[in-house]
């Protein structure tokens, strides 16, 4: 059983792409995909992505900071990396180095299919926004939470041992999706606000939902909530986001008065 437990640890440590902000839910029509673009210069998404990672990482530091004051220095000091890895594919994921700093990882795969740096600025800030949420932890958490309420059914029943290993594979696995898609929205809504801190724009990056490219073969989209209702609750974040600017303020997700977090 320690074993177990051992790999459920390892099999939560990263965070793909019960919530601290719940998001909200706005009825929206369909979303037609949009054709992946042909980037005629790969450098120039290189170059796109390296700005990006640059606005991007100071904007979710402040975040993090202004969220998780009394935490370590180490907790907000991210590494953005750009990962050149055909077997990923178009993806992008967040997860901690040993020092407890995050990273934020996207691959060259993914840059190649984002049309402008809107589009890549917004999939940094999503990732920037899982580790803000503690979605790793959380994940973690429900994962150990599950495997330990089947495993133990399982044992009040006098099952075999094999039989109690499969129900707290599939309670780690029930625990572990149990609050995934709220986390991809959570991290939608934190990912706007960062994004526009760093001066790019949400709505249009989040556009990024609909390259059918990203929503198949275990890609970024593959498990993730329609494109629809992440590109609506976006939008949502962004009406908030201007009425924060316009009364003059710093925009952050604690001063919301939409039912953007509840």
């Amino acid at each position: 059983m320690p074993k177990i437990l051992a790999a459920l640890l390892i099999a939560v440590t990263l965070a793909g792409c019960g919530t601290t902000y719940e998001v909200a839910r706005p009825s929206s029509g369909p979303v037609a995909p949009v054709a992946a673009p042909s980037r005629a210069d790969a450098a120039l998404g290189v170059a796109e992505y390296r700005r990006a990672a640059g606005r991007i990482e100071a904007a979710a530091r402040a975040m993090c900071r202004e969220m998780h004051p009394a935490r370590p220095p180490q907790h907000c000091d991210f590494d953005f990396r750009l990962v050149d890895d055909p077997r990923i594919g178009p993806n992008a994921f967040q997860t901690l180095r040993r020092d407890g700093r995050p990273v934020v990882a996207m691959t060259v795969q993914l840059v190649a299919v984002t049309d402008n740096a809107d589009e890549i600025a917004f999939v940094l800030g999503h990732e920037a926004g899982h580790h803000i949420a503690d979605h790793i932890a959380k994940s973690r958490t429900q994962a150990i939470t599950g495997a330990l309420v089947l495993g133990t059914i399982a044992s009040l029943g006098n099952a075999s041992d094999d039989v109690v290993s499969d129900m707290m594979d599939l309670g780690a696995s029930l625990g572990g999706r149990a609050y995934s898609q709220n986390y991809e929205l959570e991290a939608d809504v934190l990912g706007a606000f960062i994004a526009a801190r760093a001066g790019y724009d949400p709505e249009r990056g989040a556009r990024v939902f609909a390259r059918p490219a990203l929503a198949g073969g275990g890609g970024l989209l593959s498990t993730h909530p329609a494109s629809a209702q992440r590109q609506a609750t976006v939008a949502a974040t962004a009406a908030e986001i201007r009425r924060q600017s316009a009364a003059g303020l710093v925009p952050t997700p604690a001063r919301a008065e939409a039912r953007l977090l509840f």
